[in-house]
């Protein structure tokens, strides 16, 4: 794609029922002035969606900063995002940006390219150094409530009898291999977050993120369901590498979206939470699901990897106990409605690119 291209939107429907599922705490919100990194990603882009709705319709009065490496090509893409008189857009590197603007008192941190390869010492760097950066941003504006996004990467490899992990579960990574370098950042930013709203007095909370579905989920990059997505529209073979065996669980946009204003709102300072589904499904089930959900034929499932007799599956999957009992939060959208709205929204967008 290239800058010019103007993308879809994502559904009236869907940015309603964020607002009714989150409208206590978005009027939590009102005259809030917010800055967001990485406001331009997946996650990002929701968030603005829903904030730019609410505004309207609520009369929140906000003002929201967006920082982002190519305002432009954003701009370009999204106008109706970027002009929407509650958002500002400026330029900058997350580990080194600058903003003459002052006053925030929210800030969302959701900066991390796990989208594009990246070498695992820049990767790092742009995760630790960057949240560092944030925090010393939050710490010299006054900042009170700060929200940073976090993965359910911190946990590493579930051990044998975990069938979710809990926010009590020790995180464990493995720190001999460089693949570790994402959920390694992401512990030290938890330990950032904590230290910095301990020592300056800000409210800070960290969101670990499972895995999404829905609208504006890139397909054809790492994340198996956009992949199965993309191929079951193509009609083109879904491909499984592995054994098919591996659990994984799905939360959908919206859903997504109101935990997040519910954790930087009414969330507990130092304490992190896991915001994703906690029903599984494995990578097999899933591809099967989509090509079923999708109503298409003559699409093969082809599993190029055996399983070890007797192994258990590898999981992903969060125990969302604490959000549920501390902010009374839940899955509403059910996986089959989820894989259901968002193939219907890239097949819409792809009859749209055939006129």
């Amino acid at each position: 794609m290239t800058s010019g291209v103007l993308m879809p939107r994502a559904s009236m429907s869907d940015i309603e029922e964020i607002t009714s599922l989150a409208g206590a705490d978005l009027l939590a919100l009102r005259g809030a002035r917010i800055f967001i990194t990485g406001g331009t990603g997946y996650i990002g882009r929701w968030l603005l969606e829903s904030l730019c709705h609410a505004n309207r319709i609520m009369n929140l009065q906000l003002n929201v900063t967006v920082l982002s490496r190519k305002p432009t090509e954003f701009a370009n893409r999204y106008p109706h995002l970027t002009d929407d008189p509650a958002i500002t857009l400026i330029a900058g590197d997350v580990r080194h940006f600058s903003c003459s603007q002052d006053g925030f008192s929210h800030i969302i941190h959701a900066a991390t390219d796990v989208v594009t390869s990246t070498a695992p010492l820049d990767l790092f760097d742009v995760t630790v150094m960057g949240t560092r950066h944030v925090l010393e941003f939050a710490r010299r504006q006054g900042v009170r409530d700060v929200l940073l996004l976090s993965s359910g990467a911190v946990y590493g490899s579930f051990h044998d009898g975990i069938e979710r992990a809990s926010e009590s579960l020790p995180c464990s990574i493995d720190e001999m291999t460089a693949r570790s370098a994402y959920g390694l950042g992401k512990i030290a930013t938890e330990w950032l977050g904590n230290t910095y709203g301990q020592e300056y007095g800000f409210s800070c909370k960290s969101a670990r993120v499972f895995a999404q579905i829905g609208p504006y989920l890139e397909l054809g990059a790492q994340f198996a369901a956009g992949n199965f997505i993309r191929d079951a529209l193509s009609g083109e073979s879904i491909v499984i590498k592995g054994d098919g065996t591996p659990l994984r669980s799905y939360m959908y946009a919206t859903d997504l979206v109101a935990w997040l204003w519910a954790i930087l709102v009414r969330g507990q300072a130092g304490q992190a939470y896991n915001v994703g589904s906690d029903q599984g499904i494995s990578i097999s089930e899933l591809a099967q699901t989509i090509v079923r959900t999708a109503g298409v034929e003559g699409v093969d499932i082809k599993i190029l990897g055996q399983s070890a007799p007797g192994a258990a599956p590898a999981r992903y999957i969060p125990d969302t106990a604490l959000v549920r009992d501390k902010l009374g939060l839940s899955i509403t959208v059910p996986l089959e409605d989820a894989l259901k709205r968002t193939i219907e929204w890239h097949r819409a967008q792809i009859r749209e690119s055939q006129k």
